[in-house]
């Protein structure tokens, strides 16, 4: 590879075919920038996207599909800061943007002790929540962040803490930009809609990945206490994404649980693409997101959720709490959640009401357009109007 034959080089912790919000809005950016004239690298773990686009160049380093995994192995996880550093060196990129913590820490690290050149703008988008790490890792970011020349949060919520953690390094450039839900889910169909709703039942939707934060028992004890007051009347769909054994036997246990207590009135699937998770929040109702209190810095599958018309509610999980439209979607107990949406299932217009709501806001705040053009203003402000 020629030197600087890289405008823009993308990070990433995770392989792009596995699933997770931070490859999801990954591939967003760079689907939004393929008909630019950037010369776009991607570095990210794992064998080659299975999708890759025309005018992006993904490269090879590990065979491993998340970074984590080699973080287990000194040797191994030395060998991909190295891979990474002569990969640097050798593209010269213009920018660097980084999209999840450790990648962010290689970058970082590399550029503090002058292991690459630093002619270029360094850009970390972070999408974890600064008051959900431990103490350590908060004095590591704020450590070296001062190597950074812009950071992006998809919150402002989020941003509020990453500035006054901030304060007295150098970094000056702050900039939020809203996750999107993709492509998938720009249009939406009215009729499709109908068509899903044939059985008269009131569909709750639960959807995410498994890990205790995202308390997945708190959402058994919603579709209890909501069994209880419906009854036949309710049924409940689940989509989970389970990353090691440990998650997925946690879930399949949850789900037999629910098919014993719901009968066929329960359907749950695991890992499954984002072409069914359309179809998903197709044929639901209401979607709930039980996270523990402050562990969102955004809560994507609120955004997919509404994109389908439907109420959303959330529980005081951080970055949630700015997604949704408004105080009323945010519920601290499960009596309180199940109240209200007992209340709409007792007033149909309430319903309506509340479904529309909810797709407004999203057409508003977080479509595809609004996310890319923001991509693009950033990158042309660096680097130059090039894009067609």
């Amino acid at each position: 590879m020629k030197d600087n034959q890289v405008d823009i080089i993308i990070m990433s912790d995770n392989n792009h075919n596995t699933v997770g919000g931070e490859q999801e809005s990954t591939k967003i950016i760079l689907q939004g920038l393929n008909d630019t004239k950037y010369h776009i690298g991607v570095i990210h773990p794992g064998i080659e996207f299975s999708n890759n686009l025309d005018k992006v160049e993904y490269f090879h380093l590990t065979n491993e599909s998340r970074i984590k995994h080699l973080v287990k192995s000194p040797v191994e996880f030395f060998k991909y800061i190295f891979k990474t550093k002569s990969l640097i060196k050798s593209t010269r990129p213009k920018v660097i943007h980084t999209q999840a913590q450790v990648s962010f820490f290689i970058v970082a690290f590399l550029k503090k002790w002058n292991l690459i050149p630093r002619e270029f703008t360094f850009i970390h988008t972070e999408r974890g929540l600064y008051l959900k790490y431990n103490f350590l890792f908060k004095k590591l970011f704020v450590y070296f962040m001062n190597q950074l020349d812009l950071l992006v949060t998809t919150t402002e919520y989020n941003m509020n803490s990453w500035k006054i953690a901030l304060k007295n390094q150098k970094l000056e450039k702050f900039l939020v930009i809203p996750n999107t839900a993709g492509g998938e889910f720009e249009e939406f169909d009215e009729n499709l809609k109908k068509e899903k709703r044939t059985d008269g039942k009131f569909v709750v939707g639960f959807a995410g990945r498994y890990c205790d934060w995202k308390n997945w028992p708190l959402s058994v004890e919603i579709v209890e206490k909501l069994n209880e007051r419906i009854n036949e009347d309710l049924k409940v769909k689940m989509a989970v994404g389970c990353l090691d054994k440990a998650s997925l036997t946690s879930t399949q246990e949850m789900f037999r649980y629910l098919e014993e207590m719901l009968k066929d009135r329960f359907e749950g699937k695991i890992n499954i693409p984002i072409t069914e998770m359309n179809d998903f929040y197709y044929d639901i109702d209401a979607f709930i997101l039980t996270s523990n209190k402050n562990t969102e810095s955004f809560g994507r599958t609120l955004v997919e959720a509404m994109s389908r018309k439907n109420v959303v509610f959330t529980t005081p999980a951080g970055g949630s709490e700015e997604v949704v439209p408004s105080s009323e979607n945010v519920f601290s107990s499960v009596d309180e959640v199940v109240g209200k949406m007992t209340d709409l299932i007792e007033n149909e217009e309430l319903l309506v009401t509340a479904q529309s709501l909810g797709l407004r806001h999203v057409r508003q705040n977080y479509s595809l357009e609004n996310n890319i053009n923001l991509h693009r203003a950033l990158y042309e402000e660096i680097i130059g109007g090039n894009s067609k």
